[in-house]
């Protein structure tokens, strides 16, 4: 026999071997959420890490969880900057049994973030220790677990690093954790990678990239199906392609479809594609992927600023955080989606996830509901956000590759942000940060070419020239400063220029500052309260256009007088006791503070602002007409009056064109007399991670809110739920948000239920000393 001959049967043997072992795979993709029963322990204990381990006194959380969020605040452990809440070091541990079937699979355990410094053994093993909190992590756990019984995870973290973070982090395991078991021949996490580089004369060129992984120890021959679907559902597409993969090869498919008629995805209607990959061996499904994408266009013009599907559309944006007040920052889907709704009402399209990763579901609603996403990977670049003795240099790389190629088919991202704020003053003079931004922008260039880079300036610069990081990056991103557009323009007719982050100052009237035909848009700071970046004890955290109970604040309806288009108008009374100025970060901030109460002492001199989408309004005060104004007459959308107050209602009429579109008006209040629970939580499913959100308010005889109520609430709870959180408007109380009991603030306050994983009644019962009780009953199901 010929050496030619030899290797002809030697290869085919092989081929034959790889595909007994791997056609007799079964298509065992799996992914299980693993975020019940896992015990929790604040402190340090070393042994905790082993595999057997006492920890039946340690308490039983469910995930996702904050280990900071409960109890009182701490002005020793905690700073203004993480809003005085405490700092530990933390253990979790949970008993995984591994099904017996895994065994021959491929098997890892996803983290899509523990706050911070995560350490992680199975079954006493160590395999990891993961700095930086808000990135995600996998960890294939394979030969550490056995198949068939009980294995232990254990989980470390420790948060008593105070120079982390500007903000509230939360800490310990607050996003979800995954189990994976894949086969051998499988699609890698995060494997496909859509583009569509063609879109015009009624079709759309579609590329998708996928990576196909083979850990098996032999070759096979791998097919790999990708089918479109439409938003509707329908296939649209199917693509298919065979290749030969060398044992523990990844092999990256390439295929090129087009798609006729295609739905586009927009802000007006965020059409979503589907597509399921579907691998292969011998006719035998391995492994099944499913991933979404958008048909779209984007574009950035110096002439005309940001271009979606070839139109101008101006971002009007706002800046959030990533904690849900009460709850801090577990990352409870229910919770993102209702913070995101109301912004969305607010006549918002586009949302700065400031200034890291969020966790991945944030930006499937953004693709749903069609806001646009300004997607921040860093805040600085100092090394001391990974912890003393860390070099940034070291780490940003992995952490923006695995950024960008978990979020790189999310037809909402917009932009990649790779910094904000990350040289002050004089530093931006210093040319190493400009050669660190031309790294990491030719980076983000090759990990995906589809997008523009952008870094948010700090708000400090030269009078005649921005920084000269500006001319470093596709896109300039000012903090504050668009003051200097109008100069900048003609100057550097190259430039680019998004406001990153524009003050509420004068209750948001910066709006008007520059001229829009050629910007992209702005972020007010913020977009809701958020804990944290305190000034000073006994604030315990940022003022921002929505509360973190989610409740709407009158400058909230000034914003979307400006942001919307809905028919609306709202008629609000300027405080003037209540409003502040300070300077932060080198930035004049005048706090405006209105009020919606229609409770004052009579004939007192009122300043009153009526908001709205229409051209003219008309003002009543107890039924009579104090005049009509006209919106041209105020160029920064702000109509004010001057009135004598009396008792009774307040009322604002708009129109356009002559027609009335909206009604708002104010009611003088009686004696709180009762309490009314409301909920906006119609279905309340019994998953273990639904929340359900019951607004508290104190009314007078008439079923009105009472303003000034304050009146401590106490809560009873029975059913099917626990009580995830409360709070009220009050950033200055220090009342905890975990308790039974919440004063109101302006009348109202939130209380947030969980639920659990059985189904059955749920009842929640609120009292308080010389009020009427009020019960709400909800069905889990």
């Amino acid at each position: 026999m010929t050496f030619y001959t030899k290797f002809i049967v030697t290869l085919a043997l092989v081929f034959a071997v790889g595909v007994h072992i791997l056609s007799a795979q079964t298509t065992s993709h799996k992914d299980s959420l693993i975020n019940f029963d896992w015990k929790f322990y604040i402190g340090d204990n070393s042994a905790a890490k082993e595999k057997v381990f006492d920890d039946k006194k340690w308490q039983t959380v469910h995930l996702p969880h904050d280990g900071s969020i409960a109890g009182g605040f701490d002005t020793v452990s905690g700073t203004r900057q993480n809003g005085f809440r405490p700092r530990h070091i933390g253990w979790y541990r949970k008993l995984l049994f591994m099904p017996a079937n895994a065994k021959g699979k491929i098997i890892s355990i996803e983290f899509e973030g523990v706050y911070r410094a995560a350490e992680v053994w199975v079954n006493g093993t160590h395999l990891i220790k993961h700095l930086n909190g808000y990135t995600g992590f996998t960890l294939d756990v394979t030969k550490y677990v056995i198949p068939g019984q009980n294995n232990v995870i254990a989980v470390r973290y420790d948060n008593t690093y105070k120079q982390s973070s500007r903000w509230y982090t939360g800490e310990g395991i607050y996003r979800n954790v995954w189990l994976h078991i894949r086969n051998p021949l499988h699609i890698a996490e995060n494997g496909t990678y859509i583009t569509t580089p063609f879109i015009g004369d009624g079709k759309a060129k579609v590329s998708v990239q996928t990576e196909v992984s083979n850990t098996a120890n032999s070759a096979i021959t791998a097919t790999l199906k990708t089918v479109i679907l439409s938003p509707g559902g329908k296939e649209v597409q199917s693509i298919l392609s065979t290749v030969p993969l060398r044992a523990r090869e990844t092999y990256r498919f390439q295929q090129h479809t087009t798609i006729q008629n295609p739905e586009i995805w927009d802000i007006l209607k965020p059409n979503i594609y589907i597509v399921k990959s579907y691998v292969s061996i011998g006719g035998n499904e391995s492994d099944e992927y499913t991933s979404r994408f958008g048909i779209r266009t984007i574009d950035f013009t110096p002439e005309q600023g940001f271009l979606l599907n070839g139109r101008k559309v101006f971002l009007n944006g706002v800046n959030i955080h990533h904690d849900l007040g009460p709850l801090g920052a577990a990352a409870f889907d229910k919770g993102y989606k209702r913070r995101l709704l109301g912004l969305k009402k607010m006549g918002v399209n586009a949302i700065r996830l400031a200034h890291n990763p969020y966790t991945k579901s944030v930006l499937d609603m953004c693709d749903e509901m069609g806001l646009l996403v300004f997607n921040e990977a860093f805040d600085k670049w100092s090394s001391e956000y990974y912890g003393p003795g860390e070099d940034f240099k070291q780490h940003w790389q992995p952490d923006l590759g695995w950024f960008i190629k978990r979020d790189r088919n999310h037809p909402s991202v917009f932009i990649w942000s790779v910094g904000n704020e990350v040289a002050v003053k004089q530093e931006y003079k210093d040319s190493a940060f400009v050669l660190q931004l031309n790294k990491m922008v030719e980076f983000a260039h090759q990990a995906d070419p589809s997008r523009k880079v952008t870094s948010g300036l700090y708000p400090s610069r030269d009078e005649d020239s921005p920084a000269p990081m500006a001319f470093h990056m596709d896109v300039m991103s000012d903090n504050y400063m668009s003051r200097f557009y109008k100069r900048d323009h003609p100057k550097f007719p190259q430039l680019i220029f998004i406001e990153s982050e524009m003050t509420t100052d004068n209750g948001g009237e910066n709006f008007f500052n520059y001229d829009h035909s050629y910007a992209c848009g702005q972020f007010y700071w913020g977009g809701t309260d958020y804990i944290g970046e305190s000034f000073k004890w006994p604030s315990k955290g940022w003022n921002g256009l929505i509360d973190w109970c989610d409740f709407w604040k009158p400058i909230t309806y000034y914003i979307q007088s400006l942001y919307s288009e809905q028919p609306m108008v709202k008629v609000a009374v300027f405080d003037a006791s209540a409003s502040e100025s300070r300077v932060w970060n080198d930035v004049f901030m005048n706090t405006i503070k209105m009020s919606d109460s229609w409770n004052w002492k009579p004939g007192q001199k009122l300043t009153l602002y009526t908001f709205t989408t229409g051209d003219e309004v008309e003002l009543f005060v107890n039924n009579k007409s104090v005049g009509v104004k006209y919106m041209k007459d105020f160029p920064k959308h702000k109509i004010s009056w001057e009135v004598n107050y009396e008792p009774g209602t307040i009322k604002a009429v708009a129109r356009k064109n002559g027609k009335q579109i909206a009604t708002d008006e104010a009611k003088t209040t009686g004696k709180a007399e009762r309490i009314v629970l409301e909920t906006d939580s119609a279905h309340f499913n019994a998953n273990g991670l639904d929340l359900a959100y019951i607004m508290v308010t104190v009314v007078d005889k008439n079923g009105l809110v009472v303003p000034e109520a304050t009146n401590s609430i106490n809560f009873k709870l029975s059913g099917e739920a626990t009580l995830a959180g409360v709070a009220n408007n009050d950033r200055m109380s220090d009342e905890h948000f975990v308790a039974n009991h919440r004063k109101v603030n302006d009348g109202k306050c939130l209380v947030v239920l969980r639920s659990t994983r059985k189904g059955g009644k749920v009842k929640l019962t609120a009292s308080a000393a010389g009020l009427k009780d009020a019960s709400l009953s909800l069905t889990a199901k």
